[in-house]
């Protein structure tokens, strides 16, 4: 019954193309007379190691983080609440999504952490679908998700779609199987386990706790939950409202138009530079740059961007030895970067 009623919700916001009032729609869901189903996918599993940098491999975080995941949320009134797998098993992405599909679930989280090729990368991302209602469900809760992590001291990376090389499906397949039976579906990657910026944050038990525990308050800020003993009450509270998009929204592939570098200090008896930064994407924010001395054979680790801002001001430790030039990458929500004009020391 609820199963067909969801679609049908589906169908009227998706035809209205409007932005949602989420609030309204989770308080209604919290308060029905059937529970709130969420299914959390403890993400790979049996030979499946996931990322393996660390001696302990991946699937072995994401089943703790699971587990606190549901302990916690289970603190909750009017929620039930499934894990696709409790055993180190293999499972494909399809029999995750059927799982949820059996369940009736209202919403799957993916647990992952990440880890980048160049090992440079940190902080928190996640992916969502790329259409229709299930996108702005799927940005909504990311939301929730982000600001947790962000509270935590994480860098937030953004909320991504990610398109499929046929252009016409999402690329990750736990998103797109669950998809295909409507099912709301987002891939949480909580940090990188390559990075030292982020490697404090799965370094004990109890920051693997945290991460649970954050997870399921973003669940029930998202689904307007309150909690068993009546302390935590979100049935008054605002997820993001996300209008529905009217065509696929798809990741960005360029890189930023335009990258300048302008310098307006060098002291060189202290060693430093300050520049002024600026840089241009119509797609994507700006989330990273970095530096080099050596005309990009080198490059520093990346830095934090400004949030929203086009332009930036740093002061860049110049170290010892004398430089006489300086270039600056600026990098998009995607990870791809653009290099600036080479800036002449003296």
């Amino acid at each position: 019954m609820r199963k067909a009623f969801r679609k049908i919700v589906a169908f009227i916001l998706c035809i209205a193309m409007t932005a949602i009032p989420f609030s309204a729609l989770s308080v209604f869901r919290a308060n029905a007379a059937e529970p709130i189903v969420v299914v959390i996918d403890p993400g790979h599993g049996g030979s499946n190691l996931g990322t393996d940098y660390l001696p302990i491999p991946e699937k072995t975080y994401t089943m703790t983080v699971a587990l606190h995941m549901k302990e916690q949320l289970e603190k909750y009134q009017n929620v039930r609440v499934y894990l696709t797998h409790t055993e180190d098993i293999d499972m494909s992405l399809k029999e995750r999504a059927e799982f949820a599909s059996k369940v009736n679930a209202d919403f799957l989280f993916s647990l992952h952490f990440n880890m980048s090729i160049s090992h440079s990368l940190y902080g928190s991302e996640v992916w969502v679908p790329s259409t229709g209602q299930l996108y702005s469900q799927g940005y909504s809760a990311a939301n929730e998700f982000l600001t947790q992590f962000e509270e935590m001291g994480l860098f937030n990376r953004g909320i991504k779609t990610r398109i499929g090389s046929n252009g016409k499906s999402d690329y990750y397949g736990i998103i797109r199987e669950s998809a295909l039976r409507n099912i709301p579906a987002v891939i949480v990657e909580h940090c990188h386990v390559d990075n030292i910026n982020d490697t404090p944050y799965i370094q004990s038990p109890e920051k693997l706790k945290e991460f649970g525990v954050r997870d399921a308050e973003a669940v029930a800020r998202y689904f307007g939950l309150v909690s068993k003993d009546g302390k935590t009450d979100y049935s008054s509270y605002a997820p993001l409202a996300v209008p529905v998009p009217s065509s696929r929204v798809c990741n960005d592939t360029t890189a930023p138009s335009y990258v300048s570098a302008n310098l307006l200090k060098y002291d060189q008896t202290g060693k430093y530079a300050t520049v002024e930064l600026t840089a241009m994407d119509a797609e994507s924010a700006i989330q990273y740059y970095s530096y080099s001395y050596d005309n990009g054979i080198t490059w520093s680790a990346l830095q934090p961007w400004a949030k929203g801002s086009p332009t930036v001001t740093v002061s860049v430790s110049m170290g010892y030895g004398k430089k006489d030039t300086m270039i600056f990458k600026a990098y998009n929500l995607y990870d791809i970067s653009t290099e600036s004009n080479v800036v002449q020391l003296h």
